[in-house]
């Protein structure tokens, strides 16, 4: 049986639709070892056990991206929509101190010292990169000896991934790569969370062990080329490609260098002689915007790279090798030329896109799920999650909301039970244009970690706290520091409990502590009345309030004629550890009587000690951590964090 009979879905959905990117991100995933990689892209080498449904497809990066899901792993509570260049905090021009490594490297050798820093250091013991010039492959570079046999761009298609398999006495390891390749370790190093299992495990008991990721810097890109496609289109230049000792793109050329002397093509060349990788043209990504620091040449001058801190560790990673003496820094960047840069490639994307739908070919439309709140339905088409404020939302935004339906949607909504509105049917063709509108109109997508609550004592006559403030508040600060992983807030603004937020993960609702002033009671019994849990009682002409039966409602504080039940205290009190999911759980009592104040920083205990012991990362809620840990042993562990 050939490759092309096996059963897979990436073969069929990505690769011959000429979507793949060569990451490697299947290989790298498969225990079986079962993909290898073709000129055409990867193929299987013999029959999956899977019917090629498994981890491969999980993980590939050309079927859906997940950049909203992983954005707030690597950024925290700092994820940002997507744009042009990715968020980005610091931006400067920087080279090697060393001038071995400045002469080895690429324009200037920035990345080669920031990894020989690294290594020096400690802080990986290994990284996962493209060797070779002329024929490049995948490799584990495990000293600073290989790091400089390395340096320097390579401009085939290369698996760089699937090197995570000869990684296995790696600790920490750091990745190179280009965008694609980027996103494909991302998905890769998230895995577990993302797909709600675990890595998949072979026939025979294999597992795939993939290191820490340490660092992952992600190089800009133009495109890339087929090997064998571009060695033929040199030839018939006179070049043999395995003479090559570098490479490098600048503007509309690959320049490249021998022991003669060097060589100058044009890029629309290339492009016409069908060198470029079909992957390519459709990607969106020029300046790797998941990365923890972005290198490229554009920007910056001659023998200097552009270095872009994206993450917090991508920034302290250059300024703690510039302070080391590994390179030095300028703060002169043209970022008008990497915006440029960067709006070509959306521009040759959209050329492309338009191009595949007039023919009629399947376009899996991956990129969709870079903006947070879009998510696909069965019909191929998506829906789009508007955020609005735990329900409330204004009359002029709801009326954008529904122009905007009418114009890129099929229409409809859904009012979903998290309290945001969904516009429904929107087809892949009208993603992109649908955000930029929401956005431009100061609407705004969101995706888990909502908060959900009733209007509290703003709208609410037996609302006892604020509540729509307070969600909003806590959907801003943990909405995205407690996604993939599920855990749902719920604020009731009283012991009605009309958002069942007792049902929730974490559960707030208001309450008030009455007591009763003696000499004003005079026992009509009015309380007694009102109270709905048979919580009062009215002993020798005066009404006296069962603790353990009150539920600190305050309709005795309400309608007491005589003003004798009195509010001593008011706030909120917390349960965690329900939910109504396949899993089921109660929730138990945190704490009573909380401030608005004290909340976040009990929410962030809780979280963090759920971090602390869960094992099954997208599988576990809250409330089943909390039962394998012991009641006892998980709140005492929280209130001492306080």
């Amino acid at each position: 049986m050939t490759d092309e009979e096996y059963k897979w879905f990436l073969r069929n959905e990505v690769v011959d639709a000429g979507l793949c990117t060569f990451c490697g991100a299947c290989a790298a995933v498969c225990p079986n070892d079962r993909i290898e990689f073709k000129a055409d892209g990867p193929a299987l080498k013999e029959e999956c056990p899977r019917n090629g449904q498994g981890a491969c497809k999980d993980v590939c990066q050309r079927v859906v991206t997940f950049a909203s899901k992983i954005s707030p792993n690597i950024f925290g509570f700092k994820a940002k929509p997507p744009s042009l260049l990715g968020q980005y905090e610091t931006i400067v021009a920087a080279r090697a101190a060393d001038p071995t490594i400045r002469d080895a490297g690429q324009d200037g050798g920035a990345v080669t010292a920031l990894l020989t820093y690294c290594m020096n250091e400690g802080l990986i013991d290994g990284v996962i990169a493209t060797g070779d010039i002329g024929k490049p492959s995948s490799c584990v570079v495990r000293s600073e000896e290989e790091l400089l046999k390395t340096a320097g761009s390579k401009y085939s298609s290369v698996p760089v991934l699937s090197a995570i398999k000869d990684a296995g006495d790696i600790t920490n390891a750091a990745v190179v790569g280009l965008p694609c390749q980027v996103n494909g370790i991302r998905k890769t190093q998230f895995f577990p969370g993302l797909t709600a299992h675990g890595y998949e495990v072979g026939e025979n008991g294999e597992k795939i062990k993939i290191p820490n990721i340490a660092y992952v810097i992600g190089l800009f890109c133009t495109e890339n080329f087929n090997y064998e496609k571009l060695a033929d289109f040199m030839e018939e230049r006179g070049l043999d490609i395995s003479n090559i000792r570098k490479a490098t793109i600048h503007l509309d050329e690959l320049v490249v260098m021998t022991d003669s002397g060097s060589y100058e093509f044009d890029l629309n060349d290339l492009w016409n002689a069908g060198c470029v990788l079909d992957g390519c043209v459709i990607c969106r990504d020029a300046v790797s915007k998941l990365a923890d620091i972005s290198a490229g040449y554009m920007g910056s001058g001659k023998g200097w790279t552009t270095l872009m801190g994206r993450t917090a560790k991508g920034i302290e990673l250059i300024k703690a090798a510039e302070e080391a003496g590994y390179i030095e820094t300028k703060p002169e960047v043209d970022l008008h030329r990497i915006e440029e840069f960067a709006g070509l490639k959306m521009q040759r994307f959209n050329w492309e896109l338009k191009r595949r739908l007039d023919e009629g070919k399947n376009v899996q439309f991956y990129w969709a799920s870079d903006y947070p709140g879009v998510m696909g339905e069965t019909k191929g088409t998506f829906f789009v999650k508007i955020k609005t404020n735990s329900g409330l939302i204004g009359a002029d935004q709801l009326a954008k909301a529904a122009e905007l339906a009418n114009k890129y949607g099929d229409r409809t909504f859904e009012i979903t039970t998290r309290q945001s509105v969904e516009i429904q049917g929107v087809p892949g063709t009208n993603v992109d244009k649908l955000m930029s509108e929401i956005y431009a109109s100061g609407l705004a997508t969101i995706g888990m970690g909502y908060v959900s609550s009733c209007v509290g004592m703003d709208y609410c006559t037996e609302g006892l706290v604020e509540t729509k403030k307070l969600s909003g508040e806590l959907t801003m600060a943990f909405a995205q520091k407690l996604t993939p992983h599920k855990m749902k807030i719920g604020i009731a603004g009283c012991g009605n409990d009309c958002v069942r937020a007792k049902r929730h993960d974490i559960g707030l609702i208001g309450q008030v502590h009455p007591e009763i002033d003696t000499e004003k009671c005079n026992g009509c019994g009015r309380c007694a009345e009102l109270c709905r849990v048979d919580a009062i009682s009215i002993v020798y002409g005066n009404a006296v309030i069962d603790k353990d039966k009150c539920i600190s409602c305050g309709w005795c504080i309400r309608g007491c004629p005589n003003e004798a039940a009195i509010e001593k205290k008011r706030g909120y009190t917390m349960w965690i550890g329900a939910n109504d999911a396949r899993r089921p759980s109660d929730g138990i009592l945190l704490k009573s009587f909380c401030t608005t104040e004290e909340i976040p920083e009990l929410i962030d205990a809780v979280a963090g000690t759920f971090v602390k012991y869960r094992t099954k990362p997208g599988r576990e809620r809250l409330g089943n951590v909390i039962a394998n840990v012991g009641e006892g042993m998980f709140l005492k562990e929280v209130l001492d964090q306080m």
